[in-house]
């Protein structure tokens, strides 16, 4: 990157604040309202057409900022903060996510997936998953995938991106020295994600905590499978990398591309086709941002003169 671009990067990030859009550059630069987030109410009722924005940008930030970060989902989060939070997008207000740790943003999403009721995966759902890792091992995985992508597309949506970032976050975990590893992550989430294993009474019984610990192992499955056995699917993992700006591995194939046609299957010609990618979007994003200040310019001619 050019001197030129490097200053433009740096002035941008310094006048953006907040997330808006670019497409839209004679609207408010601060919208007053967003999209509800409902808790407590059945799933197709929070995402109506996709996933809210409000809570995409929740699983965003721990995608980003979770892996780097000791104990997050195991750590409790500020209740004082987490009530604001669940006010602000419950009703709609616009909320700077910088204002919230990674830790109370974990905490509001448990919470979140606490109260749909009968879990994300259902009450059968459950059951299946449940059967499911009881099978042989060559069978399981055909299974499990038979149950997520007979889900509706927003709850596979949501939950390529949540296991994708729980992925991320276990893969770091001895690097970062996060202490958040597939197992320590199973059990810290699992009662977020399996209703049935959540005693209704005060004290929970032993076939309660039997169910936990099975609850616990499919989770940790699901994370370490995450991209081994193509669980989810072509579609959702394209979506998954397209909305985080990862690039992912699904069983020897590289998932980088967000257009038609799919990326060529060669790994150097891959490599060339990423970086082309990358290049895109960082030109798109600067003039955006150009755009957006008032700053016309030729961009591209400005790039092309520096190099």
């Amino acid at each position: 990157m050019s001197n030129w671009a490097r200053r433009m990067h740096r002035r941008a990030a310094t006048l953006s604040n907040v997330v808006t859009s670019c497409g839209h550059p004679n609207s408010l630069p601060y919208p007053r309202r967003l999209e509800k987030v409902k808790f407590g109410v059945p799933l197709h009722e929070v995402c109506k057409d996709d996933i809210p924005g409000p809570l995409l940008v929740l699983i965003l930030k721990l995608n980003k900022e979770a892996p780097l970060r000791r104990d997050v989902f195991r750590a409790p989060g500020h209740q004082g903060a987490m009530k604001k939070l669940i006010h602000f997008l419950q009703t709609g207000r616009l909320v700077n996510v910088d204002n919230y740790s990674v830790y109370t943003i974990a905490s509001v999403l448990k919470k979140f997936l606490r109260k749909i009721p009968g879990g994300v995966f259902g009450r059968e759902g459950e059951m299946h998953l449940f059967a499911a890792v009881e099978l042989p091992a060559d069978q399981q995985v055909g299974a499990i995938r038979g149950l997520l992508l007979s889900l509706p597309v927003c709850t596979q949506r949501l939950l390529v991106l949540l296991f994708g970032t729980f992925r991320v976050m276990a893969s770091n975990a001895d690097k970062a020295g996060t202490g958040m590893t597939s197992e320590a992550l199973g059990v810290s989430v699992a009662p977020s994600f399996f209703h049935s294993c959540v005693s209704d009474g005060k004290t929970a019984t032993m076939e309660d905590v039997q169910r936990f610990k099975v609850a616990t192992r499919i989770m940790r499955q699901l994370i370490e499978q995450f991209s081994a056995g193509d669980l989810f699917g072509r579609e959702n993992y394209e979506y998954y990398a397209r909305v985080t700006g990862r690039i992912l591995r699904v069983k020897d194939e590289w998932i980088c591309s967000f257009r038609d046609p799919p990326p060529p299957r060669h790994h150097r010609d891959q490599e060339a086709y990423a970086r082309q990618l990358s290049l895109e979007a960082e030109k798109t994003w600067l003039q955006c941002e150009c755009d957006r200040w008032g700053n016309k310019f030729n961009l591209e001619g400005r790039l092309n003169d520096s190099r």
